[in-house]
């Protein structure tokens, strides 16, 4: 603009720059007295501290560009759409199949496994086009010759075939099929697949998932090299699956770092680096039973981060896959999840989209750095197995204590909710699934004649009560435990007599800290003598009060429950 100083359009002319030292100091004042570290600094299943702030300075390195060498920012050169690959096994069925290529799906993955007939196998993919690539899932080996069989039947050419065996890459015969897969010319068709997602399952934390995957993958190239296979040959019959969870800043991490991670172990090899071939599936622990359609919302962003982290291929379960054989609406979401994020939000037009990001290349050099040495102790004789259930019990852990929410299931559950019955059918994977203790105390509820209820003492006005009122409402539902009572009482009496008509076999008392140092003990006392054998106390422990148990935020929410459960018999 003519006329305006360069001073005056200056947005920060009289702004000083300011430094990591000085927006600590401000922060600290903010937080009076409670310790950064405890308040604004989280740490991960792998001792990765995550930071509130972070700048240009927290990373260093070269992370390449797009589709090279060392393949951080993605194995393609430039975007491109990823493979929408949808799971089918026999008992979803021919019409499923067909459904899913018809409604954008572009490759099919098989779970099938050894009793799968030829005849079975030619009937589910009846009406498949030979340009859609068939995968075999990790673990469906024995159905390898079924494929191929069907493909010689339908005069599909050798070097035209496309899709994978889905080989364990520790397998002894898979340095046999590599053998065969390169000598026949199938030149499109993948042999083996190293499973990380199956680590992940069982428990195991990113880094764990890395190493592991690492190991396998250098375990299958050890193979193929003694039967006399280049490794550059063998190393592109290779995929990796690594699964996809809630947390989409670690998945965008452990993708990026996955690539550079293989390059190293190829270059290592005495090979051009080479470009890991990803398959991302959404992570089956985070899939819950109850209040299933919420696994949309996490499917969703479990896709968007496998997206952003250049992954080749993705899967995405229904959202209620872990109640049953998918119904077609769990079918179709899953499959419109990946198609909304690619036609509509366009995230394959985007080259590496997180890269830049001073929080996420300082991830993935942390997740790197950590899965590296857990791969070197790997091959030195360590075993993962101790490592991962090590994980598995933290998690629990923080599930138990709701550190680890699960909406709909530990945290805002609907006791009232309209049951998803769906059949069982098709290979049950390895799996440990976090919601699963606290839908078992679900099921053991609602399996009780009627509604189990807790009564709720409240003590005080409602101002006073409410919060913990609420809390412990909350808390009792998660364990399909309705609450009764409501009102506040002004008394501890007022509150016994209540007790005594409410046909409940426990109380919990609410209130406030001043209310309690004045009438807990009391009202414990006077429930206990009005007949109530079991007294929840909503609060931190305390003998002073002398109530059976304690609820409370952090609490051990799966114990308490249990204990419950317990005392009403369930």
């Amino acid at each position: 603009m003519q006329g305006v100083s360069a001073a005056v359009m200056s947005l920060a002319g009289d702004i000083g720059p300011a430094g990591r030292d000085q927006w600590t100091a401000l922060v600290e004042q903010v937080l009076r007295g409670v310790p950064f570290d405890k308040r604004l600094v989280t740490t991960t299943y792998d001792g990765i501290r995550i930071q509130p702030l972070y700048t240009g300075g927290d990373h260093s390195g070269d992370t390449g560009l797009p589709g090279m060498a060392p393949f951080t920012r993605g194995s393609r050169l430039a975007g491109g759409e990823w493979q929408v690959r949808q799971a089918h096994s026999r008992a979803t069925g021919n019409q499923a199949v067909l459904a899913d290529l018809s409604g954008g799906a572009g490759a099919i993955e098989l779970r099938i496994d050894g009793e799968t007939s030829p005849g079975e196998l030619d009937d589910l993919l009846d009406g498949v086009p030979p340009t859609v690539p068939i995968m075999l899932a990790p673990g469906s080996e024995a159905a390898i010759w079924h494929l191929v069989s069907l493909w010689d039947s339908r005069g599909v050419a050798r070097d035209e075939a496309l899709g994978g065996f889905g080989m364990d890459p520790r397998d002894p015969a898979v340095a046999e099929a590599a053998a065969n897969a390169l000598n026949l010319n199938y030149r499109n068709v993948l042999v083996a697949v190293v499973n990380g997602a199956r680590s992940a399952d069982q428990g195991a934390s990113e880094a764990q998932e890395l190493a592991g995957s690492l190991a396998d993958g250098v375990a299958y190239l050890r193979a193929c090299e003694q039967a006399g296979i280049a490794l550059a040959a063998a190393a592109d019959k290779l995929e990796f699956r690594y699964a996809a969870g809630v947390d989409q800043f670690l998945t965008i991490a452990k993708l990026r770092a996955a690539r550079r991670l293989w390059a190293r172990v190829t270059e290592a090899c005495g090979i051009e680096p080479a470009a890991q071939r990803q398959h991302a599936v959404t992570s089956g622990a985070m899939m819950s039973r109850r209040d299933p359609y919420v696994n949309m919302i996490r499917a969703t962003v479990a896709c968007f981060a496998a997206a952003v982290g250049g992954a080749d291929a993705i899967t995405v379960s229904p959202f209620d896959a872990a109640i049953g054989l998918p119904g077609q609406l769990g079918l179709r979401i899953a499959r419109n999840t990946q198609l909304l994020l690619r036609e509509e939000s366009h995230l394959d037009q985007v080259i590496d989209p997180s890269g830049g990001s001073y929080y996420l290349e300082s991830l993935t050099d942390a997740l790197a750095a950590s899965a590296w040495r857990l791969f070197q102790e790997l091959e030195a004789g360590a075993s993962l197995a101790p490592r991962v259930e090590a994980t598995h019990l933290a998690r629990s852990r923080d599930v138990a204590t709701r550190r680890l929410p699960l909406t709909g299931v530990t945290e805002f559950p609907h006791l009232d909710e309209e049951a998803v019955n769906r059949p069982t059918g098709g290979p049950e994977p390895e799996l440990r699934r976090l919601a699963e203790p606290f839908e078992a105390l679900r099921d053991a509820a609602d399996a009780a004649p009627s509604r189990p209820t807790a009564f709720l003492a409240n003590l005080g006005p409602v101002a006073v009560h409410t919060a913990r009122a609420t809390f412990a409402a909350n808390l009792l539902a998660v364990g399909g435990i309705g609450a009764s009572g409501g009102g506040g009482f002004g008394t501890p009496a007022e509150a016994a007599a209540a007790w005594s008509s409410s046909g409940s076999p426990i109380a919990v008392i609410c209130s406030s800290d001043d209310v309690y140092q004045e009438h807990a003990a009391a009202a414990v006392a006077a429930l206990r003598e009005a007949g109530c054998d079991y007294v929840l106390l909503a609060g931190r422990p305390d003998d002073r009060w002398g109530a059976d148990g304690y609820i409370f935020m952090g609490c051990d929410a799966l114990e308490a429950l249990g204990a419950v459960h317990e005392r009403l018999g369930l």
